[in-house]
């Protein structure tokens, strides 16, 4: 067993997460380009990001290009 940490930062909040051999935090956000985000930006937002959370997810799917996805009954972006 490795004792490394493989540490990221969550594209959506910017807090550090443990993303590597036995610890799994980060979430790949296929419809945002393949970003990740943490936990807790992932278990925050189950019902679909917040907008305090779209300035940066909007920010990456215009710089790669991305139409944005259709928005849910509540009026936000999906989790995806």
């Amino acid at each position: 067993m490795t004792k490394k940490k493989f540490m990221f930062s969550c594209d959506v909040c910017g807090k550090q997460y443990q993303h590597g051999p036995h610890r799994h935090e980060g979430h790949r956000l296929e419809l945002y380009g393949g970003i990740f985000c943490c936990d807790s930006c992932w278990e925050g937002n189950w019902d679909g990001w917040a907008p305090h959370c779209e300035q940066v997810l909007l920010k990456h799917l215009k710089e790669k290009g991305i139409p944005e996805p259709k928005r849910n009954k509540k009026g936000w972006l999906p989790r995806g």
